[in-house]
Formats: C-alpha cells, structure tokens, sequence
C-alpha cells in the first residue's frame, strides 16, 4: 500500500487544531477557512469532558501492534517540549477497531524504513478512530515528522484524510487526553503551543515553497560600498546566525531592523555592506543582504564560500516562530534547486566556524534536525 506522511493540509482537521488551542492555550495563529465554522464549535465543545483522574488514554504498545524494531534512536535533546505538531495520515484509509488500526500502522512503520529511509516510524504516537493510541517513537525519542521541529516537539498523527470532514470523536477526544497525559508526565510544557504540520512545511504544491523575498530596494537598503563573489559557486556550505535583541514579526519591523543592521555593519564595523546574504524574520519573508552569489562578511573562515543567513532575533532561550523555521528551509532548497547552494552542502551554526554564542543555544539545538547539518565542518 502507498502511505503518505503527508500533513494537515485543508480545512477539517486543521479547524480542530484551532478550536483545541481556543480551549487550552493560547498558541501560533492558525489560519480557518471552514465555513461551517459555528457549528463546528458546538459540535467540538463537548469533547473536553473528561474526569480529572482520566489524564492518560490506552496506549497500544509496539509489542501489540507488531512493530519492527528501529534501527537507531536518538534521545529528545529538549525536555520538556514546548511543541505538539498534528498530522493526519492522508490517504482515505479508516479503521475503528484495535486490529485494522494496527495493520495500518504497521503499513506506516513499512513505508517510512523501507522507502523513506527512516530509523523508525517517523511519529511519536499515532491515534486511531477506535480510540486508541499507538505507541511510534513515543515520549523519549526524537521524531521524523516535521522538518526543524524534531527535537523539540511531539508528533501525533491521526489515521485517515481529515481534509473535509473532521475525524470522530473517540480519536479527538484521545488526542486531548494524550497531550493532557503528557503534561501530566512532565513529558509535554504547561504552556506547549499546538501546531498543525503546514505551519511548519507545506509541499503541497511545489511551488508554494518558493521563499518570499523581499528586494533590497524595498527595505530601504543604501548601495554597497563594494562587493566581491564567492570563490566557490555553486556555495558549499550554509552558515545559520541569529542578531541578538528582539524579533519581528511584521515586515515594516523586520525592515526597519534589517536597516539598523545594515547602518551598524558599514558605520561601527566597518564592513562595505550588511553582513548577511539573506535574513529571516519571523514575519514569514526573507530579506535580501547581500544576496546569492556574493561574499559576505557573517563568518570569517567561510565568507567566501558560503551563504550566510540570519533569523531575526535572540534564540538562546527560545525557537523562532514557525514561520521563520520555514522561510529559511524554503529558503535553503531554493538555492539548491537555482543552482546557489551545492546539492550536497553542509550546514553549521555561527559558533561551529568561531568563537560566539551565536545562533543560541535553542535555534543551534534546532538547526541539528535540519538537513545537511554536520558535526564537522
């Protein structure tokens, strides 16, 4: 059977998410464009009454559902995760009972070692329409569901295609009480944000990933003083950085600091232009430094032959928001598919290539699930 990993990519479902964090918390903004939206509501209201004494649902084990053993793990580096990321399975394959919705996990577990070339399944736990929970990776080991968010989040996905119609009420109200049992266990944060899968990649369309950029001429930028390419093109190597100081989230904001930064490159250090080839801003944009191809000034040992990218902001005791993470992804495959970043690049953090905090201790934890990080430079 052909599986997808696939996310929470229309209406149905992703509704729910959005009434869930009305309920609990107040999370990331969640875009609805269910026009049975009252209804909804009412309908999903009476789904959380549980007893206070009723935290954890019935975990199936792996032993239950016939899983293959993995073929390596590696420990969840942040604990507890600030992060539950929702999926649903894609295909219109239902199941209600313990038996069918074991099959169909297994079929997960085989599509993901077998084609996907995963250690294991890729989720944390899985939640059938009968109820159950099953046991993926579970609380202690880092997931394969969602690029960027691996280590710091729990991946729960939902059996079936919840694109129209919302999955029944035994499997939402396992949801809950599976991220209630979590926070409860100390394995999940009290303030945890709830996200659905599209908020941290979206390949429904491939060209809905282009990054958006925008131009020097639109943030305002002053000419370079000079300007040099790299030695090495396509680049091999992409170096992550964070500024330091607060974030943005709207684009006038995110212009009005990559200005500032800019000013302070040319007129305190003494550089021909701003540091960066691009910077990300919370906002979702990409904003062009010195763009691709050019030689920055972002990290000595590598400046000419790497592209050097800033996400906004101070990360050493927080992640960047769901849409930087993405922008900046989107950003890196991009270059790959031009022909500007090389199709086997590496990728490092700021403080792998000179002494400095930089990009902080969360995003420099975050950038280790990302593709082509390395160890080693």
């Amino acid at each position: 059977m052909r599986l997808s990993s696939c996310f929470i990519h229309l209406s149905a479902l992703y509704v729910f998410i959005f009434l869930f964090s009305v309920f609990e918390h107040a999370v990331l903004a969640i875009p609805i464009d269910n026009t049975n939206f009252i209804k909804t509501i009412n309908a999903t209201a009476s789904m959380y009454e549980f007893h206070q004494d009723e935290k954890c649902p019935r975990i199936v084990s792996r032993e239950e559902w016939n899983a293959r053993d993995h073929l390596n793990f590696e420990i969840m580096p942040i604990r507890p995760v600030p992060y539950v990321v929702v999926h649903h399975g894609g295909i219109p394959k239902y199941c209600q009972d313990q038996e069918s919705c074991s099959k169909l996990v297994k079929d997960y577990q085989d599509l993901h070692l077998d084609e996907r070339g995963w250690w294991d399944i890729g989720y944390n736990f899985i939640i059938g329409e009968d109820g159950n929970v099953y046991k993926g990776r579970g609380w202690h080991y880092t997931g394969a569901h969602a690029i960027g968010y691996n280590t710091q989040s729990i991946g729960i996905c939902i059996i079936g295609d919840f694109s129209d119609f919302l999955p029944n009420e035994a499997a939402l109200k396992a949801l809950k009480k599976l991220i209630d049992c979590g926070v409860s266990l100390g394995k999940i944060r009290n303030n945890y944000n709830v996200i659905g899968h599209r908020q941290v990649r979206d390949t429904v369309c491939p060209g809905e990933n282009s990054p958006n950029i925008i131009s020097r001429a639109e943030w305002g930028a002053l000419p370079p003083k000079s300007q040099s390419n790299l030695k090495l093109k396509p680049a091999p190597y992409v170096i992550i950085h964070h500024s330091v100081g607060s974030g943005c989230e709207t684009q006038a904001i995110c212009q009005l600091k990559v200005r500032e930064f800019q000013r302070y490159h040319i007129n305190n250090r003494g550089w021909t232009d701003i540091g960066y080839n691009f910077l990300v801003g919370e906002d979702g944009n990409v904003y062009e430094g010195r763009g691709w191809g050019k030689k920055g000034a972002h990290s000595k040992p590598f400046n000419s032959k790497s592209i050097g990218i800033c996400i906004i902001g101070d990360y050493r005791n927080r992640t960047p928001k769901a849409a930087a993470v993405q922008a900046a992804t989107n950003l890196i495959a991009y270059g790959v598919e031009n022909g500007e970043i090389k199709s086997d690049y590496k990728l490092l953090g700021h403080r792998q290539t000179w002494p400095t905090e930089c990009p902080g201790d969360s995003l420099y934890t975050m950038i280790k699930s990302w593709p082509h990080w390395s160890e080693n430079q």
